[in-house]
């Protein structure tokens, strides 16, 4: 199997279950997983704990479906984003109770050292932004073309630049940042 560099399958890996490597899954994972737990967290809110089991349950369900994804990494948000989705749901009907339990540190060591302050910022800045607006960032920011954000997000992709637009004409606003979209 090959992956090419956004995450589509070579021709070649059509062939087959035979075709699976366990090596190229796991520089898949690697690669993808901070980057998941990055939009996951973005995207929806989660802490990034809460963003992680997301992510790897996301990964879970992609391994036995894996022979027959034409492209796993559209596929592995799409579910990430829907279990993320479901499980603020969940977290949402939840009765609150009178004492609240301790949490764990914001962020465990492991995932500390994959988010760097820089993203850690761009988080905080991204959760400001209208929701719509927010979701098509990052998808963007995952690395998504403007086709593949608005078949994802089922929107055109009009509505997908526009949201951008408007997205970073906020965003440098609220950084300061002159330029274009800034006025």
């Amino acid at each position: 199997m090959v992956l090419l560099g956004d995450g589509a399958r070579a021709p070649a890996a059509e062939a087959g279950p035979d075709l699976v490597n366990p090596a190229e899954i796991g520089v898949f994972y690697e690669r993808e997983m901070p980057r998941l737990v990055l939009f996951v967290t973005v995207g929806t809110g989660l802490d990034v704990h809460a963003a992680a089991d997301v992510a790897q349950s996301a990964f879970e369900k992609a391994l036995p479906r894996w022979p027959t994804l034409r492209n796993p990494r559209a596929w592995l948000y799409r579910v990430a984003q829907r279990e993320a989705l479901a499980r603020c749901e969940a977290v949402r009907r939840e009765v609150p109770v009178e004492v609240v339990p301790d949490r764990p540190d914001e962020l465990s060591a492991a995932l500390a050292a994959e988010l760097r302050a820089e993203q850690l910022a761009v988080m905080t800045q991204l959760r400001g932004l209208p929701p719509k607006q927010r979701q098509v960032m990052t998808w963007t920011l995952a690395g998504f073309a403007d086709a593949e954000i608005a078949d994802a997000l089922g929107l055109s992709t009009a509505a997908v630049k526009q949201s951008r637009y408007y997205a970073r004409r906020s965003l440098a606003k609220r950084l300061g940042l002159g330029g274009r979209g800034s006025q």
